[in-house]
């Protein structure tokens, strides 16, 4: 009987991962891309249903981000009549799509170290390590050099985590002390 519970709830557990990871970050660069093009109407279609997806994530998670996707989720949604009819500001709208992503990013990260090992989650890591940089590095701002060198070295060594060989294990607890010490500062930021 213990089995089955412990299995439940570890299938329930990576359900609750998985709908985390599954929020489509390209659907916020398309909305971009269509307000640009003069298509508010379809960008804020996208971006309201965003929000819904962020809320979800959101709300699936208990990482020190959650609030904060939660907040930009929020302000989202109260520019979307503003985005519909065209009076927002490029710049506004990049901002916090920006925004939006390096906090999804980081959410993630930190959903895949509250799992435990990183051993075999390479690839995802690298990933949400990118659109975290690419996500501050257009934000600018308070962006040190102490944390552009840890997600170096973070990138650098998750290619390690999926395969094999002696050092995978030593490469995972560089790369969970680096990762937990980059997100505490990300935290800090927003």
């Amino acid at each position: 009987m213990f089995k089955k519970i412990l299995a439940f709830a570890i299938i329930a557990f990576s359900t609750v991962q998985l709908s985390a990871q599954s929020f489509d970050l390209s659907d916020l660069d398309s909305a971009v891309s269509l307000f640009k093009e003069g298509k508010e109407g379809k960008a804020a279609g996208i971006l309201s249903n965003a929000v819904g997806g962020l809320t979800k994530v959101a709300n699936q998670s208990n990482s020190e981000f959650a609030p904060k996707i939660l907040t930009q989720a929020s302000a989202l949604s109260g520019m979307l009549p503003s985005i519909r009819s065209g009076n927002i500001n490029l710049g506004s709208l990049q901002k916090i799509v920006n925004t939006v992503k390096t906090l999804i990013a980081a959410n993630r990260l930190r959903g895949m170290l509250n799992q435990g090992s990183l051993l075999g989650k390479g690839s995802e890591l690298s990933s949400n390590v990118g659109i975290l940089q690419s996500g501050l590095g257009m934000l600018g701002g308070g962006q040190s050099s102490k944390l552009d060198k840890m997600l170096g070295m973070v990138s650098k060594k998750s290619s390690k985590l999926d395969g094999g060989g002696l050092f995978k294990n030593m490469a995972s607890k560089a790369v969970s002390k680096k990762l937990n010490s980059s997100l505490g500062l990300i935290n800090g930021m927003f």
